[in-house]
């Protein structure tokens, strides 16, 4: 959750007048719609409805019109989505009446990452009583066991939350409590009872301070984290508090929209091993440098959030990726970012965590992206056995992508560029690593110009070409490209562990400026306090110092 005063302007989109067609002197029908599944099986969807004068026209019981909600006026409920250009979605069970003109109609029907999006043009006639639309997979995925999740979503109730997730084809939704939000009476420790058993819905927090960062809160079980109702005054306690509070409840940290807001506490929460995971994908591209607490970080300019996670997994320290949208109303979609985990126990939501908490996971806002070194997965620890290893990564995407690529310890040893039309791609390579090493395969498209030079935050997707492919069907209000990252798998050479003392050095600079900033312009109740948050940060300092000194470069 971004700050009020850091909130940029909402869209301006004009609100469709939602006339009764018979009003409008207007021939219609009334269709009893279907949406069936490649199994033939009923199945939720989110469906566009619209003449060839972009009229829009909603499920009988649904406004068309309804309204932009918005963090001064949050909803619980929300009836559709409202994407670029006034782009209207309604969400549904798969089983709806909708009253429309006699004339050609265009409908478009999503359904997650998995399936095609559907694109039909009708004539609709005045005989015509039922209308059956069938969802076909985009790819066959030779992948199994791998469940998707929204780490990071607000305000929305459960039952919303779970015709949205089916909609989306998501597994997990993580609605997140916080000091901003109206909900605390909900958290309830456990999975909702509305659940099912391939979509849960469970009530976490995200435990916020503005300066030190943001912290998401999942699988907590006996109370929330205080201060939990209100903003904090202090920049006392630290969220490495917080987050030993979770842990003690045998709940999950994940770093909130790591690569927009590292923060002050970041990398200290990490060294320390307070976190279990970092929201890599969230709020802006991940190669875009972090806009919050710049003041803090070392050479900014050349310090990505995606670089910043390369930093530290180059100083020993394995963090898995995770993804959440960070929604907040109706123009973001649920699970427009996501993180799929890979769970070999049977599916549930602790066993979902676990295999975050292991790194079995890749994170995307469309591509499935599979990565292997000899066979095994993100997460793998691979014991050197004085032999190439074989790599292979493969891509699926319904967008344009154009790079598929391995990287190890941070730098690309492997790539293929794809052409416009390429919607798939496999690299395989031998590489002989001479120290232990992560890897970890990435795929993106880079061809837009602002892909390249980034967009501010406040750049929303209707301006400054914004729009995107992508963004016309899924989004969280950025104009985005596709993208995916697997958490690494770690090729580990006689026991020693991965290390480089130029990254070390780097995060020890970062603490310094971060203890400086705390020791001069920090806010604490009393001395006391001051000190403690004092100490921990340069307990963070000399953990750094000791990975340093165990560096190689």
């Amino acid at each position: 959750m971004i700050p009020t005063k850091f909130l940029p302007l909402i869209i301006s989109l004009h609100c469709i007048t939602s006339i009764p067609l018979s009003a409008q002197n207007v021939t219609t029908t009334t269709l009893d719609v279907h949406i069936y599944d490649e199994e033939n099986q009923l199945t939720a969807a989110r469906v566009r409805f619209y003449d060839l004068g972009e009229n829009y026209y909603a499920p009988d019981g649904i406004l068309a019109d309804f309204p932009i909600t918005n963090t001064h006026d949050p909803h619980s409920q929300e009836d559709g989505l409202i994407l670029d250009d006034d782009r209207r979605f309604t969400y549904t069970d798969g089983s709806f009446l909708i009253s429309l003109p006699t004339e050609k109609i265009c409908i478009e029907v999503v359904k997650g990452f998995r399936y095609k999006v559907y694109l039909d043009t009708i004539d609709v006639s005045r005989n015509q009583t039922n209308l059956d639309l069938h969802l076909k997979p985009a790819f066959i995925l030779p992948i199994s066991n791998w469940y998707s999740g929204d780490v990071h979503v607000h305000y929305i109730d459960p039952e919303t939350a779970l015709l949205q997730m089916k909609s989306e084809d998501i597994n997990v939704c993580n609605v997140l409590i916080s000091d901003f939000t109206i909900d605390h009476d909900r958290f309830r420790g456990a999975i909702e009872p509305l659940s099912e058993p391939n979509h849960i819905v469970y009530f976490g927090q995200e435990f916020r301070e503005d300066r030190l960062g943001h912290i998401n809160l999942l699988n907590i079980k006996s109370k929330l984290i205080e201060p939990a109702a209100v903003p904090r005054k202090y920049h006392y306690p630290l969220n490495i508090d917080a987050s030993d509070e979770v842990h003690r409840d045998g709940g999950h940290v994940s770093w909130a929209h790591f690569a927009a807001w590292p923060g002050l506490e970041g990398p200290l929460g990490l060294v320390l091993k307070k976190i279990d995971a970092v929201e890599l994908l969230c709020t802006i591209d991940p190669f875009q440098e972090p806009i919050f607490a710049p003041d803090v970080i070392p050479e900014l300019p050349m310090n990505s959030g995606l670089r910043l996670w390369y930093r530290l997994l180059n100083c020993g320290l394995r963090i898995p990726a995770t993804a959440g949208t960070d929604k907040m109303n109706n123009q973001v979609s649920v699970g427009a970012n996501r993180v799929y985990a890979k769970v070999e126990a049977p599916f549930n939501y602790s066993n979902w965590i676990q295999a975050i908490n292991d790194g079995k996971t890749f994170i995307t806002n469309n591509p499935f992206l599979v990565f292997e070194i000899d066979g095994q997965g993100p997460g793998s620890v691979i014991p050197f056995l004085a032999k190439s290893h074989k790599i292979k990564t493969e891509v699926w995407s319904q967008f344009p992508i154009d790079r598929l690529e391995i990287i190890a310890n941070g730098e690309l040893i492997a790539e293929k560029q794809l052409n416009p039309s390429d919607r798939y791609a496999k690299l395989e390579v031998n590489f002989y690593p001479e120290e232990s090493t992560w890897i970890a395969a990435r795929a993106y498209q880079y061809s837009q110009p602002y892909a390249r030079k980034g967009l501010s935050l406040f750049q929303r997707r209707n301006s400054e070409n914004g729009n995107t492919e992508l963004n016309q069907y899924f989004g969280t209000l950025r104009p985005e490209t596709v993208f995916a990252h697997t958490s690494p798998a770690y090729v580990i050479i006689d026991n020693e562990p991965i290390r480089s003392s130029i990254d070390a050095t780097y995060f020890i600079g970062y603490l310094e400026n971060s203890k400086r900033w705390l020791d001069t312009s920090g806010s604490f109740p009393d001395q006391e306090s001051k000190k403690v948050v004092l100490d921990a940060f340069q307990e963070g300092i000399e953990a750094f110092i000791e990975l340093k000194v165990e560096g190689k470069n």
